[in-house]
């Protein structure tokens, strides 16, 4: 009995569970009882194996580029870097490996051709195509930066040198001015004879004098030259500097050469120092044409720079003129033996000389003559 209870609810939960069933299908799928088409009506579209053949080895053929043009088969593919061509007319495609560069796979190259061109048409407007050996300005600068170098346009050079045309300026006006400062202050200490003997034994003539006097500065070969006359007025030991350093010819150089005022009267000012009572000095003034360089100075052009320049010329020679009879008058006077001798061999130096003659056979006197008539 209780065995037949335990299958009659065993067959009612089966039969709801069909029900469930039925519902949940009506309920999503409200057209599952719709007619299912017969076996009979059913259209199955069989392949013939002919044609499953065909769909295997009926593919394009591989392209194989060369150096000639191939057509490109409808569907073919092709490798990349090859030149390409397309007829617009016709639509046909035609490829062929690079020229000159067979085995380069990197480049691309398309051209769009018109069939009524034959193939080995050559535009002769057409340009050189040279853009593959120029890069950009920036792709350079970035290609150096790697290699620790840089690259600079016109322009920047332009700006570059600008730049440093003004901070030379800068640094030339202030170095300007500081050396005048010190050439002013060296000038007149080179005043007191101790200071010059200590300033020509410390090699100042080599180190900045001579500098002074060949630079290209005409301030600085002025002040060079007014150094020196400083320096060895009535100083011994600085007039045999300057003769040792062989001084004379340069001041000679720039008298006869140089057309500045300032520099020509220094330079006469400095011969005018160096070679006074100093027959030896004289004697290299002479042998340098110091006679003929300032007889030139009467034959230029009159003008008020001109004459304060034959003044002095007029003025340094006469005063030679008369160290040779005031040496003359002294050997006579001198009555001390020691003396004697020593003007007796200043005599003699200075008739070795021959100064007047050397004055005389350059028309001197007659310059001189005209110049006081002048003055």
């Amino acid at each position: 009995m209780f065995e037949m209870s335990i299958v009659r609810i065993g067959l009612i939960i089966l039969i709801a569970a069909s029900l469930g069933a039925f519902w949940y299908l009506d309920t999503v799928f409200y057209h599952w009882d719709g007619v299912l088409p017969q076996p009979e009506e059913m259209v199955v579209e069989t392949v013939p194996e002919s044609s499953k053949n065909n769909t295997i080895f009926n593919k394009p053929k591989e392209f194989v580029p060369t150096n000639e043009w191939q057509i490109i088969q409808e569907g073919q593919l092709i490798p990349p870097g090859l030149h390409v061509q397309i007829d617009l007319q016709t639509g046909e495609k035609k490829a062929k490996l690079m020229e000159g560069n067979i085995n380069n796979k990197s480049k691309y190259s398309l051209a769009i051709t018109d069939s009524h061109k034959p193939e080995n048409f050559i535009d002769p407007n057409r340009m050189p195509d040279n853009s593959h050996k120029f890069r950009s300005y920036e792709k350079l600068k970035d290609d150096l930066k790697d290699l620790n170098m840089t690259i600079k346009s016109d322009m920047d050079v332009m700006d570059e040198l600008s730049r440093k045309f003004q901070e030379q300026m800068k640094v030339y006006e202030d170095s300007g001015k500081n050396l005048q400062n010190i050439l002013t202050d060296l000038e007149y200490l080179l005043h007191q004879v101790d200071t010059a003997e200590v300033f020509a034994k410390n090699k100042g003539i080599q180190l900045i004098i001579i500098p002074c006097i060949n630079s290209n500065s005409s301030y600085l070969k002025s002040q060079g030259a007014l150094l020196l006359g400083s320096a060895a007025s009535n100083n011994q030991k600085v007039q045999i500097a300057s003769l040792e350093n062989d001084v004379i010819p340069l001041l000679l150089k720039h008298i006869d050469n140089e057309f500045t005022f300032s520099v020509q009267k220094n330079c006469i000012f400095a011969l005018s120092s160096i070679t006074r009572r100093f027959p030896l000095a004289q004697k290299q003034l002479i042998d340098n044409n110091g006679i003929q360089i300032f007889m030139s100075v009467f034959k230029t052009p009159i003008s008020k720079f001109n004459t304060k320049l034959k003044l002095k010329v007029t003025q340094l020679l006469e005063d030679l003129t008369i160290e040779i009879e005031d040496a003359k008058l002294t050997f006579k006077e001198e009555t001390n033996k020691q003396l004697n001798i020593e003007a007796a061999e200043r005599v003699r130096q200075y008739d070795n000389l021959h100064l007047k003659d050397k004055l005389v056979e350059n028309g001197w006197y007659v310059y001189s003559n005209i110049h006081k008539d002048l003055s």
